[in-house]
């Protein structure tokens, strides 16, 4: 089974007429034709978060869901994401997930998705604050998710990794040290979870939490991408292809987007 990770895009409206967020909208709309003309479509695409760069609730024709869905509806596999610290809550559930999965009401952008060969579990690390934060009700509900079929492969996605990130200037990037051993403590209890991905850091890390194997993705919008690359690829679109192998291990890799067929408009 192969799944595919997409994070921190970052979107601007077009309406600011800037180059940066046509720039943002065309980098995603390549990482789409790319995703799209793989041979082998993923079961599900997830999005790891900061779908969008600032979220003033209930404006989407300014704060950029609109734009977002407009792109990523062009996707042919299915699309789950959970939020970031720049993203509504409330705006992002009621644009991209049906009633039956999660209401735009919901205190928390948490549901479990379930595939032919595995499941995807979404889990709210937003604060109020940039950095990620968990607590008890989060915990309950996860724990809740986390039983609903203990023997099926699961994929656990979130924004804000619970765990030191040594790779990047502040390299806690929750709450405090407590609330994330809460989260991963919670998760060491299940021996089906395979793979923990996560988004928020901009660049592309494998971690350890737990008893668990986690990945960090490369932002989508280039500009605040913390991976260092050449030169020539400092515009290259990077996501994450993850394919779950039939003894349940996990092959990530990096995937270049393509050229865009056009400009988002």
């Amino acid at each position: 089974m192969l799944l595919a990770q997409i994070t921190d895009t970052h979107l601007l409206s077009l309406a600011q007429g800037t180059a940066l967020a046509q720039k943002r909208a065309d980098t995603l709309v390549r990482v789409v034709d790319t995703i799209n003309q793989l041979t082998i479509q993923p079961a599900a695409i997830v999005h790891t978060g900061d779908m969008i760069n600032f979220a003033p609730t209930g404006v989407q024709e300014e704060n950029g869901y609109g734009l977002a869905f407009e792109i990523l509806s062009q996707l042919k596999a299915p699309f789950y994401p959970t939020v970031g610290n720049r993203d509504s809550r409330p705006d992002l559930i009621a644009q991209f997930l049906a009633p039956d999965i999660l209401h735009a009401d919901a205190d928390f952008c948490q549901y479990r998705i379930k595939l032919e060969n595995a499941d995807l579990i979404s889990v709210d690390t937003k604060s109020d604050t940039r950095i990620g934060t968990s607590c008890e009700p989060r915990l309950a509900h996860l724990k809740e998710l986390l039983q609903q079929d203990c023997d099926k492969p699961v994929f656990v996605f979130w924004h804000h990794p619970p765990a030191r990130v040594e790779t990047i200037k502040n390299p806690l990037q929750f709450e405090n040290i407590e609330r994330a051993n809460a989260v991963v403590d919670l998760l060491d209890g299940y021996d089906n979870i395979v793979r923990i991905l996560c988004g928020h850091t901009h660049r592309s890390d494998m971690l350890k939490m737990g008893r668990h194997a986690a990945s960090t993705s490369s932002s989508i919008a280039t500009d605040v991408r913390l991976d260092r690359y050449a030169d020539q690829l400092a515009d290259e679109p990077i996501f994450q292809l993850h394919e779950l192998q039939a003894d349940h291990s996990v092959t990530s890799m990096s995937h270049f987007a393509i050229s865009s067929r056009a400009n988002a408009a």
